[in-house]
């Protein structure tokens, strides 16, 4: 991590050329580069050089060499490094400085043929308005007027080479200017140059870079890209910042109400109702507040960037770890763990401090780590004191997380019993929480350390590690890096995952506060407001920040809330207990209870045997005496009534015709209320749901692009790990959803009960992909995720179908005998046809249409001293 390979003359040719430009005059060079607008959030710039160089020249078969080889890397920068473009001189410098804008699929492909070596050098990269942005030998200088200009940055031994073509393909927007003119075009975007011998081959280098390899192109970008570039400015991180505290505050403001409503409820509550409303209210408040301080790091420093302040290490220093300790108390305020955890804190806290206080003192002052001269053991003094200081404090946020999730789980009764002491709540100790939270840091600092070690060498890869400035420099990145890891890591789970423990103060509430009574909890009008909050919360898709601004963010939570609301109310009326009694025209749902349930299900198995005596019957499968029809058929006509609530002296209420007792029992589910087929779905979910998980993880974080990415960023891999819980959480609050409204959904099996939810699911996510398509954006995973969110919620919905007839399980060999008896072939066939059908629709998109849409973190390494 602290040495790497390298060249002592990287940086370019020494007096007296020390590329041996002249016996390059034989070599032939083609370059491209080509702007990609559309289906990125950003503008990608992709670049091609490929060189090829007679084996006369002296560094030919360096090239050959290991990609970590000094010799590889000296002729490597010969190739591929250019002067600046303001410099003309043969004897300045080419640029070989780190590149921490420019990104490759690999290292460059050298292959040997017939007396000469190629070299192809293939490279990446985001546009980004807040500076240049060098890709290979191309260099795009996006300007105040809009207009963005791609350079040409010809290698300095490469001026008296002959180049075969330099192609530049500006996509959609074209170009507006370029100079020189091209002399033809390829395709209807691409410029193609020709200048073949651009200078003549001399004993020294070609004085200056020639007229005919100055290309310079100027275009304007499409509007959409344009201002998502501008991302770094101030407007465009308020509103951001302003987007992201809309959707707090929506969802803050939906607690609230559902607060009040729950309030005003008639009867004293217990003091489980008690603690679990309080916390819902409490969170409501701290949410906006949090969210706040953890994402405004960024609009601060540049706040103060503009106003003229240097933001030096010590200033950054307090600003980063002086807001992640402000979050960290306010969530150990709203935890109010017990006083072994507080004292704790007390002690993890001390570490940051403490290391902060001797980087001020006794150490160097942190914004002389980049100055030359600076002690070599100051530095590593600094460096490790950073480290310990960054570690404690993410590890303190780690704790504080925990420690407000624990409590928002235990007051709300979602903890299961502790087993050493039956019938004793669990509480948060020390020595599990501890050693569990240091374990996590440990990882997250390993995974961190990687990352940082392979951008590095991306960005440094060409660099000269004999120059005393590179060690210095290289312990200076990991110096600043570590101290902004800590924003990394309060940003990333805070900021982006804090939802989860939103989600535990709904689903708390809900667990205390149900009305048991009522046939779902749409009945209510303060259990329908949580749930509906609930579906943009845990399981609608987390939409794109548009343009690079969650701007749009919060109009997506009354979309989300609108679409379940409407199509369970537009639905209900064909649910199977909104079918009205033959006599009284009274609907089913009115004459439910635990033991009107208790006789349906015995009643609906009654059914279940009949029906294949009568099969038996029509298939010629019968004993000696054959079953009489008349017989059979009158016993059902019996199970259809509804004993329970029939008046003496009136005809005996009966179920509708349309309606079987089958049907009728498995409308009421595997639970005796709402909230336990809730229960039941969420958890029959998490089976299915780790499958469809691990799906969307891996077209999210691994795939194609997506892995080098996950590899980069310093919360690459632990974001890996927590999209996954994400992705559990959402198909587990998926199922509960679909559990608790499965008495009002329509259809007379599971699978035909799953698709209004589902479409409440996709309907809102397919707007997206509309305003995505309107921002020429991608949405490659979009129907990944909602064909996986059917096929989870539809094999949950057939789970909670078998569910309902658990009792009878110890009277079937296995699962599926039972599965077809309360089917009946003909629907058992129908639904894995069906199922069938979106796994291969699964398998296609996957294999087709996903694809990652993410962009690799711009670490910008140490600012200049």
């Amino acid at each position: 991590m602290l040495v790497a390979p390298g060249t002592a003359h990287a940086s370019g040719p020494a007096a007296g050329d020390g590329c041996e430009s002249a016996a390059l005059a034989r070599a032939k060079v083609t370059t491209s580069v080509r702007l990609e607008h559309d289906n990125h959030p950003y503008t990608k710039v992709v670049s091609e050089l490929s060189v090829d160089v007679p084996e006369t020249w002296p560094f030919a078969h360096d090239l050959l060499l290991g990609e970590r080889s000094r010799p590889y890397i000296g002729a490597m920068t010969c190739l591929s490094r250019a002067a600046a473009p303001e410099f003309d001189s043969p004897d300045d410098s080419p640029d070989d400085g780190e590149r921490w804008s420019e990104w490759r699929p690999g290292n460059p492909s050298v292959v040997s043929k017939g007396g000469r070596v190629k070299v192809s050098y293939e490279a990446y990269g985001w546009v980004d308005n807040s500076s240049s942005t060098e890709v290979g030998v191309w260099q795009i200088q996006p300007a105040d007027t809009g207009e963005w200009s791609l350079e040409l940055m010809v290698p300095l031994a490469l001026r008296g080479a002959r180049w075969d073509q330099i192609t530049v393909d500006l996509g959609r927007s074209g170009a507006q200017r370029a100079n020189p003119e091209p002399k033809t075009g390829d395709g209807a975007t691409a410029l193609v140059w020709r200048p073949g011998r651009a200078g003549q081959a001399k004993e020294q280098p070609v004085a200056g870079t020639p007229e005919s390899l100055r290309v310079t192109v100027t275009t304007r970008p499409p509007w959409q890209r344009s201002l998502a570039a501008r991302g770094d400015h101030q407007t465009a991180m308020a509103l951001d910042l302003l987007g992201s505290l809309l959707w707090v505050g929506v969802m803050a403001a939906l607690l609230l109400t559902a607060f009040r409503r729950y309030r005003d409820r008639p009867g004293t509550p217990t003091g489980e109702q008690r603690r679990s409303l309080g916390n819902l209210r409490l969170w409501a408040l701290v949410t906006i507040p949090l969210y706040l301080i953890a994402q405004a790091e960024g609009l601060i420093e540049k706040h103060l960037d503009l106003a003229g302040t240097a933001l030096h290490f010590d200033l950054q220093l307090v600003i980063r770890h002086g807001l992640t300790l402000l979050c960290v108390v306010i969530l150990f305020a709203f935890a109010r763990p017990p006083w072994p955890i507080r004292w704790t804190a007390i002690a993890l806290s001390l570490l940051p401090l403490v290391t902060t206080a001797l980087l001020w003192t006794v150490i160097a002052p942190p914004s002389s780590y980049l100055v030359s001269g600076t002690e070599y053991g100051e530095l590593e003094t600094g460096l490790a004191l950073q480290f310990a200081g960054s570690f404690g404090l993410a590890a303190l946020v780690l704790l504080a997380f925990a420690a407000a999730a624990w409590r928002l789980a235990a007051d709300g009764q979602i903890l299961p019993k502790s087993r050493r002491y039956p019938g004793q709540e669990r509480r948060l100790k020390v020595a599990t929480a501890l050693p569990a939270v240091l374990v996590t840091t440990a990882i997250m600092a390993v995974c961190f350390a990687m990352a940082e070690e392979r951008n590095w060498q991306r960005a440094s890869w060409l660099a000269n590690p004999v120059d005393p400035a590179y060690g210095a420099e290289h312990r200076a990145d990991f110096l600043w890096e570590a101290m902004w890891s800590v924003s990394y890591v309060d940003s990333w789970l805070i900021g982006y995952h804090g939802w989860l423990l939103t989600t535990l103060a709904v689903i708390a509430v809900l667990a205390t506060w149900h009305d048991s009574a009522s046939l779902s909890p749409l009945d209510d009008p303060s259990d329908r407001l949580l749930l509906l909050a609930l579906f943009p919360l845990a399981i609608g898709l987390d939409v794109q920040n548009h343009l690079g601004i969650a701007l749009l963010e919060s109009l997506w939570i009354p979309l989300y809330m609108l679409a379940l609301y409407a199509v369970t109310g537009l639905l209900a009326r064909r649910s199977v207990l909104a079918q009205p009694f033959e006599v009284s025209q009274r609907p089913l749902a009115t004459a439910v209870g635990p033991l009107t349930r208790r006789k349906l299900l015995a009643k609906a198995r009654s059914y279940r045997e009949i029906h294949a005596e009568l099969r038996r019957l029509d298939q010629g499968l019968f004993g000696d005496v054959p079953p009489q029809r008349a017989a059979l058929e009158k016993e059902l006509e019996k199970l259809h009534d509804w004993d329970s609530i029939s008046v003496p002296g009136v005809a005996a209420e009966r179920l509708p015709a349309t309606e079987s007792v089958v049907d009728a029992a498995l409308a009421l589910g595997p639970r005796d209320d709402w909230w336990g087929n809730g229960v039941r779905g969420a958890r029959w979910a998490l089976l299915p749901g780790l499958v469809a998980a691990a799906f969307n993880t891996w077209a999210e974080w691994v795939r194609g692009e997506a892995w080098q990415n996950t590899l980069s960023d310093q919360t690459g891999l632990p974001g890996l790990t927590l999209t996954f819980v994400s992705w559990m959480t959402t198909f587990a609050a998926a199922g509960f959803v679909l559990g608790s409204l499965w008495r009002v959904l329509p259809g007379r099996r599971g699978a035909s009960k799953a698709i209004p939810v589902a479409v409440a699911f996709a309907a809102p996510a397919a707007l997206d992909g509309l305003v995505g398509w309107f921002t020429r954006e991608g949405a490659t995973n979009l129907a990944l995720q909602i064909s996986t969110m059917l096929f989870v919620l539809t094999v949950t919905s057939i789970a909670l179908d078998l569910d309902t007839f658990r009792g009878e399980r110890r009277y079937w060999q296995s699962r599926l005998g039972l599965l077809l008896s309360v089917y009946q072939m003909r629907y058992y066939s129908l639904q894995v046809a069906y199922l069938i059908g979106q796994i291969i629709a699964i398998i296609t998109i996957w294999q087709f249409l996903a694809a990652p849409d993410a962009v690799p973190p711009q670490s910008e390494g140490p600012p200049e001293p």
